[in-house]
C-alpha cells in the first residue's frame, strides 16, 4: 500500500515510459494484494485537480479491472458516479471506456449493469459527460459485436444518437466513433434506418451531419446496405423492383 501511494506520485511524471510503467505496476499489485485497497486509493485520487494525473489514475483502474477481473471493480466505479462532481463522474466515465476497450468480449457480461449509467452520462448537460459517454459506447460495442447484445446496443444508440448536432468538435468526433462502433456490431442497416431520415432535411446543417454519417456507412458496408434501401414501387416504364432479393 505504500508502494501505491509513492507510484500517484510518478504519475505526474514527464516522461510518457515512466507514467506508463506507473499504471502497469498498479495492476501488478492488485494481483498481488487483492484489488479493494487499490481500487481505493485510485478512486480518491479522481479528486485532484490536475489532468493528467486523473488520466493516468484512469488507466490504471481499467489495468486493475483487466487483472482482477471487472467484477472487482465496476460496483466500486458505478458507486463513485454518484457524487456530483465533474471530475469525478468524467474520471469515472473514462476509467469504464478504458476498461471496455481492455476487457473487449468480458464486457457482454457487464453491458446491462452499466447502460443506466451511460444513458445518465449521454443525457448529461455538461458536453465532455457526453464526450466520454460516446467513448465508452464505442469501446462496448467493438467488444461486444456478434455476442447477441443488441438490444442493450440499440437502447445506447438512441442516446447516442442526438449528439449529432453538437457544435463542439470532440463531441461530434466522439458520436461518429460511437455511431461507427455501433455499426459493428448492429450492422449498418440499423443505422440506415436512423440515418435516411434526415438526408433530404430542409435545413442544410442537419443535411451535412446526416450525409456524413451516410457516407461513414458507404465507405464501411456499402454491399451490405443494399438490403437496407426503401423499396420503391414501380413508375410506369421505370422498374424499381429489385427482383434479386423478393
Amino acid at each position: 500500500m505504500r508502494i501505491c501511494f509513492e507510484l500517484l506520485e510518478l504519475l505526474k511524471a514527464h516522461k510518457k515510459a515512466i507514467r506508463r510503467a506507473a499504471v502497469s505496476t498498479f495492476g501488478y499489485i492488485a494481483k498481488a494484494i487483492g484489488p479493494q485497497d487499490v481500487l481505493h486509493t485510485l478512486l480518491n485520487n479522481l479528486k485532484v485537480q490536475d489532468r493528467q494525473m486523473r488520466v493516468c489514475t484512469t488507466v490504471a483502474i481499467a489495468i486493475v479491472a483487466e487483472t482482477c477481473g471487472p467484477f472487482t471493480v465496476l460496483p466500486a466505479l458505478m458507486n463513485e458516479y454518484r457524487v456530483p462532481e465533474l471530475n469525478i463522474q468524467n474520471g469515472v466515465l473514462k476509467a469504464m471506456s478504458f476498461m471496455f476497450e481492455y476487457i473487449g468480449p468480458m464486457g457482454r457480461d457487464y453491458i446491462y449493469a452499466v447502460a443506466p449509467l451511460l444513458e445518465d452520462a449521454l443525457m448529461d448537460r455538461d458536453a465532455v459527460h457526453r464526450q466520454t459517454g460516446c467513448a465508452a459506447v464505442k469501446h462496448l460495442s467493438l467488444g461486444v459485436s456478434g455476442l447477441g447484445c443488441e438490444d442493450a446496443l440499440v437502447h445506447l444508440l438512441n442516446f447516442v444518437w442526438p449528439n449529432i448536432f453538437e457544435e463542439s468538435p470532440h463531441v461530434i468526433q466522439a458520436t461518429c466513433d460511437a455511431i461507427e462502433g455501433l455499426m459493428v456490431s448492429l450492422g449498418p442497416n440499423v443505422v440506415l434506418a436512423y440515418a435516411v431520415q434526415g438526408l433530404y432535411h430542409p435545413a442544410r446543417k442537419v443535411r451535412e451531419i446526416y450525409w456524413k454519417i451516410y457516407n461513414m456507412l458507404y465507405i464501411y458496408a456499402a454491399d451490405s446496405m443494399v438490403l437496407g434501401f426503401p423499396a420503391i414501387e414501380d413508375e410506369g416504364e421505370n422498374t424499381y423492383a429489385r427482383t434479386t432479393m423478393e
